[in-house]
């Protein structure tokens, strides 16, 4: 006589709970991921944000420090100091700051070629407009007559890129000079740059650097 066997197998309540289970982890593992890439995302935005402000901040640094420089000059007399006309204006003799100090003008033999033309004067400034930083290039056919910070539009272009990265501070600060036994102690400038993200401004970085300016005699 043949014996029956008992089939075995999954019910329909154990395949349907086995599905939400399934679809319970799935779920879990999309949350995961799109969290992933939004964080992933903000970082990649934040460290762009970090790098162009410090790249730009560099800059400043820089050419502020090295304000006056005059290759093979003298303690005197240095044009680079000179304020009259389209000569070039140093940071230390007259900033030739914006009545909100968002603005410096300076000069200094880059090329060390032992000259002082109109083509050693560069500036930093903020746009308001654009939010952005803007950086000053001159040459002797597009620059005459006086020199600050509210003319020479045309000079003036963008260092910054107001598509990714939104300016909204920038500041340019005299330090007292401190003590010194010479006859004149060398001054510093304080730059505040201050900055967001543009496709989030939830991202905010600020930078703050003291510059001593090094030619200040």
């Amino acid at each position: 006589m043949l014996k029956m066997r008992r089939e075995t197998g999954f019910t329909l309540i154990e395949m349907m709970i086995a599905l939400l289970l399934g679809l319970i982890v799935t779920g879990i593992a999309i949350s995961m991921y799109v969290s992933t890439l939004g964080i992933t995302k903000q970082t990649v935005t934040s460290v762009r944000l970090s790098q162009e402000l410090r790249t730009v901040m560099d800059m400043m640094v820089r050419d502020i420090r090295r304000a006056g420089y005059w290759a093979g000059g003298t303690l005197t007399g240095n044009p680079h100091g000179v304020v009259s006309g389209g000569l070039p204006v140093n940071v230390f003799t007259s900033p030739k700051s914006s009545d909100s100090n968002s603005c410096v003008v300076l000069s200094y033999d880059y090329d060390a070629d032992g000259s002082a033309t109109i083509e050693h004067l560069m500036g930093y400034r903020l746009d308001d407009a654009q939010n952005a930083v803007e950086v000053l290039w001159t040459s002797s056919s597009t620059l005459t007559g006086g020199v600050d910070c509210s003319v020479l539009p045309g000079n003036w272009e963008n260092l910054t890129d107001d598509s990714t990265t939104v300016i909204t501070e920038l500041l340019f600060e005299r330090l007292p000079s401190a003590a010194s036994f010479a006859s004149a102690a060398a001054r510093s400038i304080r730059i505040t740059l201050r900055g967001e993200s543009a496709s989030d401004d939830r991202l905010v970085k600020e930078l703050i650097e003291e510059v001593r300016v090094r030619n200040d005699l």
